[in-house]
């Protein structure tokens, strides 16, 4: 039989969404017998209001805003007994996912959505729906 998916890409930025497609990567992987990569993609202004606060004065700010997602979803990562790595980017998040999953040919991209409203999609618009519309390879979000 064919493994259809060898490669999952997991874009994490400490959201509830984005811990549940985790959930559901790690699930993914054990049972398709597949690698996983947890993506952080820092952004370029600084991550969404009401995540992390500054970094500490003298810190890297990609460094400890990478750290401080990473605490929250270690513990499952090393509880399931996947094979994972970690990748930490910096620029826009919908941009470098796609990017990456093209470039490094991954078979899934598992997503977090927000569950933002019409009216917040207009006006910040979807990491998901971006990453829906122009990644190279599959993409499930997960509610």
């Amino acid at each position: 039989m064919k493994r259809y998916i060898k490669k999952i890409l997991c874009p994490v930025d400490g959201s509830e969404p984005s811990k549940k497609a985790l959930e559901m990567a790690i699930v993914i992987a054990k049972s398709a017998v597949a690698s996983l990569t947890v993506l952080e993609v820092i952004e370029e202004f600084g991550p969404l209001p009401g995540y992390y606060g500054e970094a500490p004065a003298g810190a890297d700010r990609v460094k400890w805003i990478s750290e401080q997602r990473f605490e929250a979803v270690h513990p499952m990562l090393d509880e399931e007994g996947v094979a994972w790595d970690r990748k930490v980017m910096e620029g826009y998040p919908a941009d470098m996912i796609c990017r990456i999953a093209g470039d490094e040919n991954y078979d899934l991209v598992v997503i977090g959505s927000r569950g933002h409203n019409a009216i917040q999609r207009f006006l910040i618009g979807s990491v998901s729906d971006r990453v829906v519309h122009h990644s190279t390879c599959s993409v499930l979000v997960v509610k």
